[in-house]
């Protein structure tokens, strides 16, 4: 009986033995680390959750072209107008230089025909007076037959006198000539200054404006 125990006995001790020693004698090895994946970029996370750009259609292009012409010919409008205005400015000024400078030339042959008019009323008066002195103007001429001297003289004077108030009525009407066109040609000059002045005022308010 105690045999029997005893070999019971030896047989667990053995058996607890091999339980503990066969864990020891096994390679102890690092468990191998999970594999995890590379983390994406936030560049690519983003452009990832972004949603994704529609390419244009063909409606909104042509909108866009449409808008774009539209605003190229309302600046190439307002660059035709500021040309217009300085065109018009230029020829304004032009046309009142020539005006300015064609009134002084008719002004001074206004001033020389009305000095020829004076002068020929003056010789007109001289005559007059020698015809109403012409027994004067026989004693001086020397004549010896005073009636024959005194008809002479007045056949000369009156020929003088038809010839001077002749040339009276030239001057006359030719004062009368450039006098018109002396008016005419004022006017036309400060019509043409007044025009210039609202114009450069005009043109001074847009700049303000722009400004």
């Amino acid at each position: 009986m105690k045999r029997t125990l005893s070999a019971i006995f030896l047989s667990v001790i053995f058996i607890t033995l091999l339980a503990v020693g066969s864990p020891a004698q096994e390679p102890t090895t690092k468990p191998a680390r999970p594999r995890t994946a590379p983390k994406p970029d936030a560049e690519q996370t983003s452009q990832a959750d972004a949603p994704p750009v529609e390419a244009p259609s063909t409606e909104e292009q042509l909108r866009r072209t449409l808008n774009n012409l539209a605003t190229q010919i309302t600046a190439l409008n307002a660059e035709v107008r500021s040309l217009r205005r300085a065109n018009d400015h230029n020829s304004l000024a032009l046309e009142l230089l020539l005006s300015e400078e064609r009134l002084a030339r008719l002004e001074d042959k206004l001033d020389q025909a009305m000095q020829r008019k004076i002068e020929l009323d003056a010789r007109e008066a001289d005559i007059q007076r020698r015809q109403k002195n012409i027994q004067q103007e026989v004693s001086l001429r020397g004549f010896l037959r005073r009636d024959e001297g005194e008809a002479i003289l007045r056949a000369e004077y009156q020929r003088a006198l038809d010839d001077t108030r002749s040339q009276q009525q030239q001057a006359q009407q030719r004062v009368t000539d450039l006098q018109t066109q002396v008016n005419q040609l004022r006017a036309r000059v400060e019509a043409l200054r007044r025009r210039l002045e609202r114009l450069e005022s005009r043109d001074e308010a847009n700049e303000s404006q722009k400004q």
